[in-house]
């Protein structure tokens, strides 16, 4: 049997952009401090919002994920993005990531009217990766966890807007 190939996973938004203008400007929109304290219909509409494409220039590359990014690919491993966004906003999400250099093999999107939190999602996501992850970079800790159990022998990165990271 065919190894499968080694891979590296990098959620977009908090791990590759630092999204927290975005974040803060549609939450003033709603008037709360968490989008947890709305309604459930309310939610989804803040997501919706959130996830507008006119509102990605707001976005930052965070230049130490971009460099993890390139030095796995310099490792020869497949860079897989798996992200929360909605597949109806694709297009701008792959030139947003061109225009910051990031090089990737395949992304994997959120359904759109999928509206799982992405503990839940990610992991569904992942059926449709065809490697084997050795590394694992996202801002949740809770997706975090979720995937650990699928992929035990993997390297778990917890990325912070700011930059900065653990290993967990």
């Amino acid at each position: 049997m065919a190894r499968k190939e080694k891979c590296a996973i990098f959620d977009i938004d908090n791990t590759i952009f630092d999204a927290r203008e975005r974040f803060y400007l549609v939450i003033k929109r709603f008037g709360v401090r968490s989008p947890r304290e709305l309604p459930l219909e309310l939610q989804r509409e803040f997501w919706k919002e959130f996830i507008n494409p006119h509102m990605f220039h707001l976005d930052r590359p965070i230049s130490r994920t971009i460099e993890m990014v390139l030095d796995a690919k310099r490792r020869g491993l497949k860079v897989v993005l798996v992200t929360g966004r909605y597949e109806s906003v694709r297009r701008e999400t792959e030139l947003q990531l061109r225009m910051a250099g990031i090089l990737f093999d395949k992304l994997i999107m959120r359904p759109d009217n999928n509206f799982q939190r992405d503990k839940e999602l990610k992991p569904f996501l992942l059926r449709e990766v065809d490697c084997e992850p050795v590394e694992y970079h996202d801002d949740d800790p809770e997706t975090l966890a979720e995937i650990k159990k699928m992929y035990p022998n993997a390297i778990y990165f917890l990325h912070r807007p700011d930059g900065t990271f653990s290993i967990i």
